[in-house]
């Protein structure tokens, strides 16, 4: 020990130093360390927490976008198939529509031509009525008159301009 107080070294002073040194390293790891330590274990816990719950909502995310796109697909192919089915329904109704249509232009052009040709028949009716009575009216005439030939040569272009 004596070499050391020959340097300006007290053992004394360094037992002391070494004492509170001690002291000191067991204060600050009663006050300081464990405190310290206690509280990065605790946030790395809430980290841990906070990365599980992100996980889990990542995959509730992804879960409920999945749903989602099914939904919407599924609401697609409904409307595809209401869309084609209202198609279907009017092609059907239009075709039925024109179907009518042409039965009842075809019932009016029947009746049409029936009323034509009664019609016609009836006007062929008039005209022979009417050029028999012209007939035994010139015939009359010229019975009633004496035959001479320009008289009834008169005559007969009248019967002609009046049958046209």
């Amino acid at each position: 020990m004596e070499a050391l107080g020959n340097l300006g070294i007290d053992g004394y002073s360094i037992l002391l130093y070494l004492v509170n040194f001690g002291i000191l390293i067991v204060l600050l790891q009663r006050f300081v360390y464990k405190p310290v330590l206690k509280f990065i274990d605790e946030r790395q816990e809430k980290i841990e927490n906070s990365v599980k719950r992100a996980d889990e909502i990542e995959k509730r995310v992804i879960a409920i976008e999945s749903e989602r796109e099914e939904i919407i697909k599924e609401a697609r192919r409904q409307a595809t198939e209401t869309a084609e089915k209202a198609k279907n329904e009017g092609d059907a109704r239009r075709d039925e529509i024109i179907s009518a249509a042409k039965r009842e232009v075809e019932r009016v052009v029947a009746s049409g031509k029936k009323q034509l040709e009664e019609d016609r028949a009836e006007m062929m009716r008039s005209v022979r009525k009417d050029i028999v009575d012209i007939v035994v009216k010139a015939s009359a005439r010229i019975v009633s008159d004496a035959i001479d030939e320009k008289k009834s040569q008169s005559l007969a272009e009248e019967v002609v301009r009046k049958m046209t």
